[in-house]
């Protein structure tokens, strides 16, 4: 590589736009566990599940 023959200056200018910082997801912050913990609660439990009836013919 070439030696440079001059040494330079990178400037970094501030932005005049504000930043809006927006979340990647579209659920943003909601915990989706704790919103499907909530709905199995409201689910009506069903009863002792019924015994498997075999039909041999």
């Amino acid at each position: 590589m070439r030696a440079q023959s001059k040494p330079f200056v990178v400037e970094v200018k501030t932005s005049r736009r504000q930043e809006r910082r927006q979340s990647a997801s579209i659920w943003g912050n909601l915990d989706l566990a704790a919103v499907a913990e909530e709905v199995a609660e409201e689910l009506p439990q069903p009863d002792a599940a019924p015994a498997e009836e075999t039909d041999v013919r």
